[in-house]
């Protein structure tokens, strides 16, 4: 299409009746459908061309209506001009007419409006932009809307009233289905209400019931834990109590023991020893009982004291130089360079955990070496870790079982229990022992290589100790 031609006319409609308005504004609703306006803008349009229609019916008496397409250029638009021979119109014409009504009213409704008058007459152009097309109307596009137009023209006013009345018995059936539907919904909605409330009122009452359950087993516990706090504590007192009972008679059949031991002889001595050995045996028992029982009550207390570690282990070694003797086996030690000197710590408690490590290792080998290795593991000033290892070539001990060998009253093997005796005490009272002393043991062991347990403590270091 060139520049130079003009919009393409659609329809035009007088306007002499005031009844003529309503036929106005029908046909530019009806021209805006087939065109493809949506519904909003069909109304818009069809509101401001009864608008600028009853502009030129009030101020002219009458005019006419043209409707145009305009497709020349992008926009696409639909022009609508009204033509009067009215005296014109003063300049003030929009300021003065109602914001929502009149030419200031059509105006807002458009995307543009021109307004030009003269003594001669006066026109008002319309323009709305036609936003989902694209392609410029062809001439049979244009023939077929003037022919739908002019058909539309010829049809009964009433049929159309008609028409819309059917249209608005239709709305009103879809609107009355929607309020049953609504209706419907609401009935679900309240239902749903009550079901929500009753389980509301259901997980209340379940939380109540657990909050009572809650706070009746935790009296509960808490009364279980204070009868387990007195009733170890009576425990402990009790062994406390029954352990100084029996230490005293035992001290006696030590003394006596050891007297028969060394004034007899042939079977009587025989005899005594075996009194000797069975009473020390319990002795030891006994004191490992009061001392575990001091552990968990925590008033083990540690006693620090100078002392010299070769000096523990040459006693250690003298206690059981007999018992060692009689099974062939030989006792050595290695003690470290730089622990040729005195020094500070647990003396006590690190004899007894020797002393049931090299127990244990004679009692459990058949021949060769138990071996003692005292070394310094690290050192920072005057404070040292110093590490004993008690190592023997005994029958070794099965990983799985090294998990539990320093739990109470454990045995890994029962033969061996019921071959050798012991009541798995030693190595658990080692263990708490050493955690007291702030230390850690251990044991590294494969079965049939022997086994060797290790434990590490800290003391202090004299200044007499070779650098």
């Amino acid at each position: 299409m060139s520049a130079t031609e003009k919009p393409k006319i659609l329809l035009t409609l007088p306007v002499k009746l005031e009844s003529d308005i309503l036929m106005v504004r029908r046909r530019a609703r009806q021209i805006a459908l087939l065109i493809g306006y949506g519904a909003g803008d069909q109304t818009r349009i069809s509101t401001a061309v009864s608008e600028i229609a009853r502009n030129a019916y009030i101020h002219a008496k009458g005019g006419f209506v043209d409707f145009f397409i305009d497709d020349r250029k992008q926009p696409i638009k639909l022009v609508i001009i009204t033509r009067d021979k009215g005296p014109g119109m003063p300049d003030t014409a929009l300021s003065v007419s109602d914001e929502h009504m009149g030419l200031r009213g059509a105006k807002k409704l458009v995307d543009a409006m021109k307004i030009d008058s003269s003594p001669a007459g006066t026109s008002v152009t319309l323009e709305k932009n036609l936003i989902n097309r694209v392609i410029p109307f062809s001439a049979a596009e244009i023939d077929e809307l003037a022919n739908s137009l002019a058909r539309l023209a010829g049809t009964n006013p009433l049929d159309e009233v008609y028409q819309q009345n059917q249209e608005l018995l239709v709305a009103l059936d879809q609107l009355s289905k929607s309020q049953t539907q609504l209706a419907e919904m609401n009935a679900e909605f309240i239902d749903k209400n009550r079901q929500l409330e009753s389980l509301y009122a259901e997980v209340r009452a379940l939380n109540n019931s657990l909050e009572e359950r809650v706070a009746r087993r935790t009296a509960e516990l808490a009364n279980a834990r204070d009868e387990a706090i007195a009733a170890h504590e009576l425990k402990s007192q009790f062994i406390t109590n029954i352990s100084h009972e029996i230490r005293t008679p035992m001290s006696g059949i030590l003394g006596l023991s050891e007297l028969l031991v060394s004034e007899t002889t042939g079977q009587e001595h025989e005899t005594a020893e075996f009194i000797h050995k069975s009473a020390k045996t319990l002795m030891t028992l006994v004191n490992d009982l009061l001392d575990m029982s001091r552990l968990e009550a925590g008033k083990l207390e540690l006693v620090e004291e100078d002392f010299r570690v070769d000096s523990i282990v040459d006693g250690v070694f003298d206690s059981f130089s007999a018992s060692a003797a009689q099974k062939g086996i030989v006792l050595d030690k290695k003690i470290d360079a730089l622990l040729d000197c005195t020094v500070h710590g647990a003396a006590c408690r690190i004899r007894q955990v020797l002393n049931n490590l090299v127990h244990n290792a004679i009692k459990f080998s058949d021949k060769g070496t138990v071996k003692v290795d005292a070394t310094i593991q690290n050192r920072d000033g005057d404070t040292a870790f110093v590490r004993f290892a008690v190592q023997d070539q005994g029958p070794g001990i099965s990983v799985e079982n090294q998990k539990r060998l320093f739990n109470l009253f454990v045995q890994v093997d029962g033969s061996m229990t019921r071959r050798h005796g012991g009541t798995g005490l030693g190595l658990a009272l080692s263990k708490r022992l050493v955690e007291l002393m702030k230390g850690s043991i251990g044991v590294e062991s494969r079965e049939g290589e022997g086994s060797t347990f290790w434990f590490s403590v800290p003391m202090q270091v004299k200044q007499d100790a070779q650098q």
